[in-house]
């Protein structure tokens, strides 16, 4: 299936889009997942994961300690700094750009405040968090697909 394909089945159940691209991981056609110099599979996945680390440590299960000013900084994972480097210079004008910018910055900091909270002992309801960091899972995802389906579409015509 590819991208755009998956990305029309999960919008049509009319629920909020990034939280049903949230529990639905992306996914490609061997080849696909490569956009100008970025692995999005990887890259997703990545944040994905964290979004496992947030659960697991929200639950008690993680022991872990994480620099939350470095979880929460947006231009150290992959997907940021492709989106600072390589991504600023081919699409920084478009609006796609500026909102997988925008929603990419977001997921980072609700990650850190999270972190944060629970090891300062002030989470005050475990599953609203991760709720919040799912959903900014699933805009980042979006945000990515649409910037990826904008460029395809200039390209082609």
């Amino acid at each position: 299936m590819s991208i755009l394909s998956w990305l029309k089945g999960v919008t049509q159940g009319g629920a909020d889009v990034a939280d049903a691209i949230a529990l639905q991981p992306m996914q490609f056609i061997p080849g696909e997942e490569h956009f100008r110099g970025l692995n999005m599979k990887e890259a997703l996945d990545a944040h994905i994961a964290w979004t496992r680390r947030v659960e697991t440590h929200l639950k008690g299960n993680d022991a872990a300690h994480y620099e939350v000013a470095e979880v929460a900084a947006d231009h150290l994972c992959t997907l940021g700094k492709w989106i600072h480097g390589a991504a600023r210079q081919e699409f920084g004008q478009t609006p796609e750009y500026a909102e997988l910018r925008r929603v990419h910055a977001d997921f980072h900091i609700a990650v850190g405040a999270v972190l944060n909270d629970v090891d300062n002992g002030t989470v005050t309801d475990a599953d609203l968090a991760l709720k919040k960091v799912r959903h900014k899972s699933g805009e980042v995802q979006l945000a990515l697909i649409r910037l990826y389906a904008a460029m395809r579409a200039t390209t082609m015509q």
